[in-house]
């Protein structure tokens, strides 16, 4: 029945980069799986994590909470996505949040909880 996979892997060296405006920034490999025999656009969006907006390496576009992309057929899609919280949005050193994925004809839909790390803070 999962013809929509979805995996996250969340970078370890750094956890975290602190921007130079003080926001949080977390690098994740976002691999989408299409096993179905045509191309999709697939649909990644965050849940959770207040204030957060994500950039995807390649991809032009603005800072969103979701971006579309196409997978071909039954094909595997890797993408490196940041995910940048603002300084003031960030509630302690590891912050749980969802990559919802999404295939933009509503057929399949597919999640992944995942960790947001910071450093700790002085409130």
């Amino acid at each position: 029945r999962d013809r929509l996979q979805v995996n996250v892997l969340a970078d370890r060296n750094p956890q975290f980069v602190v921007l130079s405006d003080g926001a949080i920034r977390n690098g994740y490999t976002v691999k989408l799986l299409n096993m179905i025999p045509e191309p999709r656009t697939i649909e990644v969006a965050l849940e959770g994590l207040p204030g957060a907006e994500m950039t995807v390496v390649g991809i032009e576009q603005p800072a969103t909470r979701a971006f579309a992309v196409e997978v071909e057929p039954d094909r595997l899609k890797t993408l490196k996505v940041f995910v940048r919280q603002p300084r003031e949005n960030v509630a302690g050193q590891t912050q749980h949040f969802t990559f919802t994925v999404e295939d933009k004809s509503g057929a399949e839909h597919a999640r992944y909880d995942a960790t947001f790390e910071a450093p700790e803070m002085d409130r």
